[in-house]
């Protein structure tokens, strides 16, 4: 079923996970910036250039400083936000802030070549289309997505009760970012830009980084088959988990 524009309409879909269970945090860290690396290599020797897409949070506090110190041919990795507050980089809240803090410091890392979301519009609204400019050709997909999910089921800025929401989700949207309203449930209250479910899912690997027995119970639960809008993960279809306690 198509949900088109009305928040009304559910449709139904399951998410397909392929999980990896940690014992600790430092775990974690480790499993994750193992499998980026396996990951960003065979991306490199296939096609000389490997494009990953993070996404800000807590959780990548743990694992970003364990992926920085891998040895990689850094200078061919491009990096892209799943979605950013629209706040400039000295603010808290700012994803881009916490890439460069946590990631791009390192010697290595810094020759990375990094894309911020937020640019020099005054709103999110009016910043869609130059940051989709600065975003690869259709063309050419992502490598690696590596996501978190929120205690709703939310991933990267679509979180369950917007208005378009259903629109956002749905896998043929043509459109790559959308300027999402304040939300109330994730403060504080900044307007944002996000990647939709579409533009994501042009990644050829995605991986969902969680910590916690709450996001084992989400993850469980969006791994029936029941509404999307509801929960809003199980619209990227097939993913990989990392999860530790």
């Amino acid at each position: 079923m198509t949900a088109g524009n009305n928040p009304s309409v559910s449709f139904r879909q399951r998410l397909d996970a392929r999980v990896s269970r940690c014992s600790s945090v430092a775990d974690l860290a480790a499993a994750v910036a193992e499998r980026f690396a396996v990951l960003i290599q065979q991306a490199i020797a296939d096609r000389g250039r490997a494009s990953i897409v993070l996404s800000g949070g807590r959780t990548p506090e743990s694992y970003l400083s364990a992926i920085a110190a891998g040895a990689l041919p850094w200078q061919r990795l491009d990096f892209f936000l799943s979605d950013e507050r629209w706040v400039d980089e000295d603010s808290p809240y700012s994803n881009a802030a916490l890439i460069r803090r946590a990631l791009l410091a390192r010697d290595g890392p810094s020759k990375a070549h990094f894309t911020a979301m937020k640019n020099s519009a005054a709103t999110a609204a009016s910043g869609v289309a130059a940051a989709v400019a600065a975003l690869p050709p259709l063309e050419q997909h992502y490598d690696l997505a590596l996501l978190g999910m929120g205690a709703d089921g939310h991933f990267a800025s679509l979180f369950p009760g917007m208005a378009d929401l259903a629109r956002w989700l749905e896998s043929d949207n043509a459109e790559r970012l959308v300027a999402v309203p304040a939300p109330s449930t994730a403060p504080p209250p900044i307007p944002r830009l996000s990647m939709t479910a579409a533009e994501i899912k042009r990644s050829r690997n995605i991986v969902l980084v969680l910590q916690g027995k709450e996001k084992m119970r989400v993850l469980e639960q969006a791994a029936i088959e029941g509404d999307v809008l509801a929960l809003p993960v199980r619209a990227l279809g097939e993913v990989e988990v990392i999860w530790c306690p």
